[in-house]
């Protein structure tokens, strides 16, 4: 038994925002019935496995997921959402604001379907305010937002980070959104609307640049340190096969650091004894930590510090993400077996209830793989029916 076993999501989200909260509720026990139209959601085209109709990206956020097509744009296709919609605990859409109301598909209109039904959207900008007509992808909100301005070295442009970190944050939101909805219905019996943004969940992260601003007026690029270099030291230092990023956030780090690195000399030094003092010499203790590492390997300086409690990570590429031991050992990355693909790597849940490991039921969904059995099964439709409705194109 699943915490979430007993719900049934109609996904209609694309790309990653959308995707990635239903993929959370999914591995919770929920069932997704994700809706896709005719040709496929737009993630079906992003980094494509080579020779085959499948996308990494795609089977990345779909497992424990049914598949079904259907276009929204016929009569018959919307009249089938809204009966799908009737026997379904949540619907979740990601759509610009207004085009599920174009489609006579909005909240309004689903809600009339039964008075538990949850209706879930997560968008660019909201539902209201000035920028919600605009459209969103992930880099604009970070141009937004004021991360780009916080991204990269003072003396070169805004930079974006490279993952789309707010979709998958909007995404986290919005599943907790869902899942505070359900309980809430549970206590009064009574559906309600979840909304989530791209733009107001970039807000939390953005908490440091904001402090540093309103406290200290600090504000622009500081590379890979802390606004006005708060900690020393606090850097990416080379060594001798890559990199490794360091902080040292408290004296008694700094005395630690100065033991593994066998300069206790440095320790009572008044030059270098407070985080105040290195701070007025952050270049100059950059140079001391950096004359360490870099006379050892990049493992060699994480395990030497990780043993001494000094908070000190490898700069990983992503091979040795996607082989990384630890992810590995805890099923956060698994291997799984795909029929249209064949052995794959897949991301697992971050979330555990009473220590479970994550568990990957089915694999991403081929393009309609589920027709049958959500049409036939579910709504009750004869074989001859479905059959009509994909010569007519409505799935």
């Amino acid at each position: 038994m699943r915490a979430l076993d007993d719900i049934r999501i109609l996904d209609l989200t694309h790309v990653y925002n959308g995707p990635y909260a239903t993929w959370l509720l999914g591995f919770l026990g929920a069932e997704i019935i994700k809706v896709e139209p005719t040709h496929g959601e737009m993630a079906r085209t992003i980094f494509k496995v080579p020779n085959k109709d499948e996308s990494y990206a795609y089977i990345m956020l779909n497992s424990n997921k049914k598949g079904i097509t259907l276009n929204l744009k016929t009569q018959r296709g919307r009249e089938l959402l809204k009966e799908l919609a009737s026997q379904s605990d949540v619907v979740v859409e990601n759509f610009a604001a207004g085009v599920m109301d174009k489609l006579g598909l909005g909240y309004e209109e689903l809600r009339k379907l039964h008075r538990g039904l949850i209706y879930a959207s997560g968008s660019g900008f909201g539902r209201s305010g000035p920028y919600s007509n605009y459209p969103a992808f992930d880099p604009i909100v970070q141009a937004m937002s004021g991360l780009m301005n916080s991204t990269g070295f003072p003396e070169n442009p805004p930079v974006k980070a490279g993952p789309p970190i707010f979709d998958i944050m909007s995404g986290t939101h919005l599943c907790a959104g869902i899942l505070a909805a359900i309980h809430q219905r549970d206590r009064t019996g009574e559906g309600t609307i979840v909304e989530t943004s791209l733009f107001e969940a970039a807000m939390g992260p953005l908490i440091t640049q904001m402090s540093a601003y309103m406290a200290r007026g600090l504000q622009g690029r500081f590379g890979n340190t802390a606004p006005g270099r708060l900690f020393s030291p606090y850097n990416t230092y080379a060594t001798k096969d890559g990199y490794v990023l360091l902080l040292v956030a408290n004296d008694d780090k700094w005395k630690a650091l100065c033991k593994a690195m066998h300069r206790e000399d440095l320790i009572t030094d008044p030059q270098y004894a407070t985080n105040a003092a290195r701070a007025k010499r952050f270049d100059e203790v950059d140079e001391l930590v950096a004359s360490w590492t870099k006379q050892h390997t990049k493992h060699e300086v994480m395990t030497i510090l990780g043993q001494a409690d000094v908070t000190c990570g490898i700069v990983k590429e992503i091979p040795e993400v996607i082989s990384d031991p630890h992810l590995r050992e805890r099923g956060t990355l698994q291997d799984i077996e795909h029929p249209a693909v064949g052995t794959v790597t897949v991301l697992t849940s971050p979330i555990r209830l009473n220590e479970d490991p994550p568990t990957v039921d089915s694999p991403s969904p081929t393009l309609g793989e589920h027709n049958d059995l959500i049409y036939g099964k579910l709504l009750g439709l004869s074989g001859k029916e479905i059959a009509s409705l994909k010569e007519q194109g409505v799935i």
